[in-house]
């Protein structure tokens, strides 16, 4: 849906920031997302979810480096506790 929404806008920008990754990061911020499903998104190459993949992928290049460094910082805090 934020794919398509964004597309259908031209992928504005809004303080700075491409929309659509500021989209993604309130999702996973606000526990309306988990990781698993941005990553299952991003793996989804089913042609009916085409329109505007790519662009978007690219938007949110830096936000999905970011979210697999959070996901090693946890492991590894897990691994510390244990």
């Amino acid at each position: 849906a934020i794919q398509n929404f964004c597309n259908d806008i031209g992928f504005p920008k809004v303080n700075g920031e491409n929309l659509v990754q500021a989209m993604f990061r309130a999702m996973y911020k606000f526990d309306l997302a988990e990781a698993d499903a941005f990553d299952a998104w991003k793996e989804d190459m089913s042609p009916e979810h085409d329109k505007g993949k790519g662009k978007t992928i690219i938007q949110t290049m830096d936000w999905f480096n970011w979210l697999e460094e959070d996901d090693e910082d946890d492991e590894d805090d897990y691994d510390e506790e244990y």
